[in-house]
């Protein structure tokens, strides 16, 4: 399929403190032509207020003194951390004229050293705030156009036709599949420039269609920043953000300890935690994850007076101190969405996360890196702003739970069970009964063999008679309540948007915080199929094995040519197990082994490749089976039982060959 654009709506500077969106009926993407799988936006009316579904009087902070909710933070943490996992915590909660700091636990659980307010903590993907704020002091300087291909600015990345803009890097709206190269590019020697063309990645949709959230973009980015300013990344994001604005403690790149080199000032590198993971039941010190040279997208570790100094320059709308860094208008720019084709569920703005929390519309960003979680999450209209990081992953997500009770007690807003005060209406109940489905989500491998790394990641969504959506994602169920056409929230606020075709069919979900969406997916594209399929051939492979054991020392009625095709069924069938096996043991030796440990052996890894070689050996071996069918039929002399055995062996042969098409698991390379 050809790509074309989706055209995104203008951004005008707005109002975005008002805990109502604007524009409650939305123009649907364009699309490049009438197609039944297109999506499209419905005509909506608002849902009900925020306020009056999540209202209440339960906060005890005042917006006057940040420090004030110390003593909430204090009962909280320590209840939270009551199993010492996560070993540490730093928080910054700020207002636009005042900043409280604290920091819990432990920086490194087995050297026993306290954290404190001048510990570093790694933010990971709250370190692209960075690059989407420099790209719009780009834009007011004239340099960056966010509807320009943003081909005219790179020198030596292009990205190619369909024209990629700078709006859809920031609305994670590129139409580019996920990657893994990115995080192998280590130990490779490569320049910033030279791992981001070495690990670039297919276009598998049209700009501006799909939410699919891409470290690789924002990199890109950076590479454009660099590029139109001829300076590297790093030093502009130094000179003209962290010097200005003060944030003397934090550092852009890898730690020494696994990047072999003096990249950062070794003083602050010294104040830097150490990442953990749980360890049965203790938290054990990790090695840190690599990320240069591609840094851009999550290297940045700060501690809690820089957190709360970034905090308060994003309140304060680009002023730091007395200096102004972006305009007004560019800043009521990040706050406000590119695409409006969802416009009551939680969507990106311009590089930042928007959603609601407590009544007040609040953005931020998230980011995850092993033995490291953080969230920041800022409410305008409130004036206030929290940011928390950890050196333990764990789920739940601690941060992101300290970050919206924190802004709860500002907002005055409670969390306590309460009946659903929207009643469904009989159109409710029966877009709900129609979005009933599974759904794959966009942000994935799409080309290589890592696609099969999704399998199992379909979003299943079950209607229940009152309207509400049970939505199974990893195991985990979770009640959605409708809100509005096509429009349900869970208890937690998160909202779940569905998208319909021309025809009203349901073919893509928007949730969770914004950061991507999911296609809705047959049974055939399905990881049930996939199953299903290795499933069906490992049944007749076992069956193969148990009929020829069986036929030992029994005069069974056969021709040489039947013998011929008797050893060829069973090295097929012996192939069919070994692949299973061997991807079995494959999936469980990756699926133990923390991301910095696979970086320190390299991508792929040989157990990798052996998996791919005999994906391809079975696959071989399955055409073979299926070509040797007639001959079967036609001249083994086996009984009628036998040869049907060997039809259905075929048969379910061919159908996980063509699974493994599906899943690239054979015809495709990995990441590199």
């Amino acid at each position: 399929m050809a790509l074309a654009r989706a055209e995104p709506d203008p951004a005008p500077v707005v109002d975005v403190t008002l805990p109502e969106r604007p524009d409650p009926n939305p123009p649907a993407l364009a699309a490049p032509s009438p197609a039944p799988s297109e999506a499209v936006a419905p005509s909506i009316s608002p849902p009900p207020s925020p306020r009056r579904l999540h209202a209440g009087g339960a906060g005890v902070a005042t917006l006057s003194d940040p420090s004030s909710i110390e003593p909430f933070l204090d009962g909280y943490v320590a209840n939270a951390m009551a199993d010492q996992f996560p070993p540490g915590m730093m928080v910054a909660v700020a207002t636009r004229d005042a900043v409280f700091v604290k920091a819990y636990g432990l920086a490194d659980a087995e050297k026993n050293i306290r954290a404190s307010d001048t510990t570093l903590f790694r933010i990971a993907s709250i370190s692209k705030t960075f690059v989407w704020t420099a790209v719009m002091m780009l834009v007011d300087e004239g340099k960056i156009d966010l509807d320009a291909d943003i081909d005219t600015y790179l020198k030596t990345v292009k990205v190619g036709q369909p024209p990629v803009t700078m709006r859809d890097l920031m609305a994670h709206r590129p139409g580019f599949e996920d990657t893994f190269g990115d995080f192998f590019q280590s130990k490779s020697g490569r320049s910033f420039e030279e791992a981001l063309k070495r690990t670039k990645p297919a276009r598998v949709a049209r700009p501006g269609e799909r939410t699919s959230y891409s470290n690789w973009g924002t990199d890109l980015a950076a590479q454009v920043v660099a590029d139109v300013t001829g300076e590297p990344f790093d030093s502009f994001v130094t000179l003209r953000l962290l010097e200005p604005i003060g944030m003397r403690s934090t550092i852009q790149h890898d730690p020494k300890s696994i990047s072999g080199k003096d990249l950062n000032d070794a003083a602050l590198e010294a104040r830097l935690a150490a990442p953990h993971k749980l360890d049965a039941g203790a938290p054990a010190v990790m090695t840190h994850d690599a990320l240069d040279p591609l840094h851009a997208a999550g290297a940045v570790a700060l501690d809690a007076h820089d957190a709360g100094r970034w905090l308060q320059f994003l309140l304060n709308d680009g002023v730091a101190g007395d200096k102004r860094l972006i305009s007004p208008e560019s800043f009521a720019r990040m706050r406000t969405r590119s695409f409006r084709d969802r416009p009551f569920a939680p969507d990106m703005a311009h590089g930042f996360m928007e959603t609601e929390i407590g009544g007040a519309i609040t953005f931020g960003h998230g980011g995850t890196l092993s033995g490291f979680i953080s969230d920041m999450t800022i409410a305008p209209s409130l004036g206030v702003g929290v940011f928390v990081a950890v050196n333990g992953a764990e789920t739940p997500r601690l941060p992101d739970l300290v970050s919206r009770y924190v802004i709860e007690q500002f907002a005055r807003a409670e969390s306590y069970p309460s009946a659903w005060p929207v009643k469904a209406t009989s159109e409710m109940i029966a877009k709900a009964k129609s979005a009933a489905g599974a759904y794959l989500p966009n942000r994935r491998v799409w080309s290589r063999f890592e696609k099969i790394t999704a399998l199992g990641s379909e979003i299943k969504l079950a209607a229940k008679d009152d309207g509400s959506l049970v939505v199974t994602a990893g195991g985990e169920a979770a009640r959605y309540y409708p809100l509005a056409d096509d429009l349900w929230s869970n208890r937690s606020r998160d909202r779940l948007f569905v998208y319909r075709d021309g025809a009203g069919a349901p073919v893509r979900i928007a949730a969770a915080m914004g950061t991507m969406t999911a296609d809705r997916v047959s049974f055939f594209n399905s990881s049930d199929a996939f199953n299903a399929a290795v499933g069906l051939v490992s049944l007749f492979s076992l069956l193969a094995f148990l009929g020829a054991w069986r036929r030992q020392g029994r005069d069974v009625e056969t021709t040489r040519l039947g013998k011929w095709l008797a050893g060829g069924h069973a090295a097929s069938a012996f192939l069919w197990l070994l692949f299973v096996g061997t991807l079995t043991a494959v999936s469980a030796m990756l699926g133990a082994k923390e991301l910095a440990d696979l970086q320190a052996v390299g991508w792929p890894p040989v157990s990798m490749m052996i998996a791919i070689v005999v994906a391809h050996l079975t696959a071989l071996s399955a055409v073979a089976a299926a070509a040797g069918v007639f001959p079967v039929l036609a001249g083994s002399g086996w009984s009628v039982w036998r040869r049907a055995h060997y039809v259905l062996f075929a048969a379910a042969g061919v159908f996980a060959v063509w699974q493994l098409v599906v899943w690239k698991v054979i015809f495709a390379l990995p990441s590199g």
